[in-house]
């Protein structure tokens, strides 16, 4: 075989050789690379479009952290592991010295119940009854604001009032308080975290707002007027002059004028040639007008 024949040979074998090398490189094994290069550009692609939504989502989680701690750290309550009668009876002591309890200022009182108790995993709470409960408005209101505000976490479930009447102090006063029962929850739980609070603090001092519970009318009125109060039913006329009149109370003579006080009311009018004297009074809410005239004696013939 002569060298150019082999030559050839060997060249078209070289050829073969890098036009099947080039052949698989270019129908088959580029075709896969470009595939999958198409498959990370649109991976990538998405990523891209969904990029502003992640963005977003990881800026609302953030937020909602954030809103979470600031509430953890500021909150104000401190939720016990557990809840006995004895320490909530303490509470209600501390919510009735709270309210202002003096004879002066007036009162609250109640009878406590415990009805159980209910539990949710990590938290439960047991339930009170709070029957017969009797104060006035306002240490009912400071009352009420400190279970509300206090550093312990206690839900009113229902809570009822009914408005009292009654004359006290030797009927010469009537005494309005309100008469109450309500289902307090007394709340515990297991997480240590909430069992203590650096937000807590001690509450101030809430004046009570206008009573809604005051009547306009009262139903129970007084009838017997205080030792230093003169009583329009009980006293006589006994001269009538310009500007003044002279009364009789109790054995005393007293001189009124236009415009004094008397028990409930005062003189409204005093009308010499009439030989009477009007007091406007206010008997429980309603407004009358009642006249005395002086009472004068007949003498008897013989």
């Amino acid at each position: 075989m002569s060298f150019k024949i082999r030559n050839t040979i060997v060249l078209a074998v070289v050829f073969l050789l890098f036009a099947g090398a080039g052949g698989y490189y270019a129908f088959f094994h580029q075709p896969k690379q470009l595939k999958a290069t198409q498959a990370e550009i649109d991976k990538i692609d998405r990523e891209l479009v969904d990029f502003p939504q992640t963005v977003s989502l990881v800026e609302e989680l953030t937020n909602r952290l954030a809103d979470t701690r600031r509430r953890y750290d500021s909150r104000s309550k401190e939720i016990p592991p557990f809840d006995i009668t004895s320490q909530t009876y303490a509470y209600m002591s501390r919510g009735i010295d709270e309210a202002g309890f003096t004879p002066q200022n007036g009162f609250i009182r109640f009878n406590m119940r415990y009805k159980g108790s209910k539990s949710f995993g990590a938290y439960g709470y047991n339930i009170y009854e709070l029957t017969e409960g009797e104060g006035e408005f306002s240490n009912l209101y400071k009352f009420i604001y400190y279970l509300e505000n206090g550093n312990r976490l206690y839900k009113i479930n229902y809570i009822t009032f009914e408005n009292k009447e009654a004359v006290v102090g030797s009927e010469s006063e009537t005494r309005k308080w309100i008469a109450f029962s309500m289902e307090l929850h007394a709340y515990f739980t297991s997480v240590a975290e909430l069992s203590t609070s650096l937000a807590a603090k001690t509450l101030p001092v809430v004046a009570a707002p206008y009573d809604p519970f005051d009547p306009i009318i009262l139903t129970a009125v007084p009838t017997t007027a205080p030792e230093d109060e003169i009583n329009v039913q009980e006293l006589e006329v006994k001269a009538v002059l310009p500007g003044k009149a002279f009364v009789l109370v109790r054995d005393e003579l007293i001189v009124l004028h236009l415009g004094d006080k008397v028990w409930r009311g005062y003189v409204s009018r005093i009308s010499p040639a009439e030989s009477k004297v009007e007091f406007t009074v206010n008997d429980g809410g309603i407004t009358r007008t009642i006249e005395k005239r002086i009472a004068f004696s007949k003498a008897t013939r013989k």
